[in-house]
């Protein structure tokens, strides 16, 4: 060990500074004054002393309800692990309940469709100048789906040979063949179905027919043998004319798409009244006991719509 220099003095730490010993000072304070406080607490009398304390309680009960809060929800997960295969089939169910829901969501809607519609057909037949019979569509086939249909109606319901078939929108068509309980229908959509027909507003007047080879939802109709220089509008509304007496006046055939002049005769291309991809229900005027189609002479009414007139009373039988 080398000893010490001359006149050197050699310390093992630094002196405290100035700060460091006010510091001392103040923490003797404070340690002071908790002592004299702590006194004095326990000098109080018990009233004070429990006032002192609801006091102090009420200032850190928010405190003390959030820590016990988190401490809860701790202990709750810490109890009740979250289990993956639980959560999956909860998601599973609810998933399932969704796509029930939406089922019933369905049904209630097709039902309420139905109810408007069979509601409509009522109305109809009651308003109607003739005596109809009900009739639903039991079958159709694929190769012929615009030619015929055959429907739960025959003989013993009244209907007939060539008994004319509507809706409340329009003309469908006419029966052919006719069984007891059962009646084959060909539609306005076929060539062998044909109407006479008249253009509202104007004295123009033709027979309507099928197209050849429609494959289209609502197959358009023509309209033949009008003059070369008919004034026909877009939108006109094409109505039996009664001409012939197999089909009463007024029923709604369908509306003006387009009119063209052939070297003879005038033509329009007529868009139906009806829907021919979805028939379901269709009425059949009864025939009376002489085997004919009840008809009154009046106009079939069809459902009042904004871009539909009423028909006009024109035309008579023959």
């Amino acid at each position: 060990m080398i000893p010490p220099r001359a006149g050197i003095t050699i310390h093992d730490h630094n002196p405290p500074n100035e700060g460091e010993a006010g510091m001392s000072k103040l923490n003797l304070v404070f340690l002071a004054m908790f002592a004299g406080a702590l006194v004095w607490v326990f000098l109080l009398d018990d009233d004070t002393t429990r006032s002192i304390q609801r006091q102090v309680l009420t200032v850190f009960s928010p405190f003390i309800d959030a820590s016990s809060k988190v401490e809860n929800a701790a202990a709750s997960l810490a109890d009740d692990p979250i289990d993956p295969r639980a959560l999956r089939d909860e998601n599973e169910r609810l998933r399932q309940e969704v796509s029930r829901l939406r089922i019933v969501s369905q049904r209630y809607e097709q039902a309420r469709e139905e109810n408007d519609r069979l509601r409509r057909m009522l109305n109809y037949k009651e308003s109607a100048p003739l005596e109809l019979v009900p009739a639903r569509v039991i079958q159709r086939t694929a190769a012929n789906w615009w030619g015929s249909l055959v429907i739960d109606k025959g003989l013993a319901d009244g209907v007939g040979t060539d008994s004319p078939v509507l809706t409340e929108a329009g003309l469908v068509g006419k029966t052919a063949q006719v069984s007891e309980r059962r009646a084959v229908v060909i539609l306005l959509t076929d060539e062998q179905c044909r109407v006479s027909a008249r253009i509202e507003g104007t004295p123009e007047q033709g027979i309507l027919m099928g197209r050849r080879g429609g494959f289209e939802t609502r197959p358009d109709l023509v309209l033949r043998f009008l003059s070369k220089d008919a004034r026909l509008q877009r939108g006109m509304m094409a109505y039996s004319s009664g001409v012939g007496g197999l089909f009463p006046v007024g029923i709604p055939l369908g509306k003006v798409k387009e009119f063209s002049s052939q070297e003879i005769y005038g033509e329009a291309l007529i868009e139906p009244a009806v829907d021919f991809g979805s028939l379901t229900d269709v009425f059949v005027v009864k025939t009376s006991a002489e085997g004919e189609g009840t008809r009154a002479g009046g106009v079939i009414p069809a459902v009042p719509s904004p871009s539909q007139p009423q028909a006009a009373t024109a035309g008579g039988q023959p």
